[in-house]
């Protein structure tokens, strides 16, 4: 049986990714690629903002579960300590 870590599974799941934005560049220009483009626009705005909603949820939990202080916490998220703390402000004003 083949052990496969995380990470690796996310490398495959980013190049399939980019192989996509590959064969839409590789496209001869035509409505068929400007679809094709405005598709993979869409598509890509749509898990941006899976991607924001995730971090957000990443971001409250650890600060709940650690209690760590802004800065660290955004190191450990990888964003600003601003947007960390705008996280923080809206969860609690929500």
């Amino acid at each position: 049986m083949k052990i496969v870590s995380q990470e690796s599974d996310e490398d495959a799941a980013f190049a399939v990714l980019e192989q996509a934005l590959d064969r839409v560049e590789a496209m001869p220009g035509s409505p068929a690629k400007t679809a094709a483009v405005r598709r993979l626009a869409e598509k890509i705005g749509d898990l941006d903002t899976r991607v924001t909603d995730i971090r957000r949820y990443e971001v409250l939990r650890i600060r709940d579960e650690e209690q760590l202080a802004l800065a660290p916490l955004a190191d450990r998220v990888g964003i600003s300590k601003a947007r960390a703390g705008q996280i923080v402000k809206e969860a609690r004003n929500a």
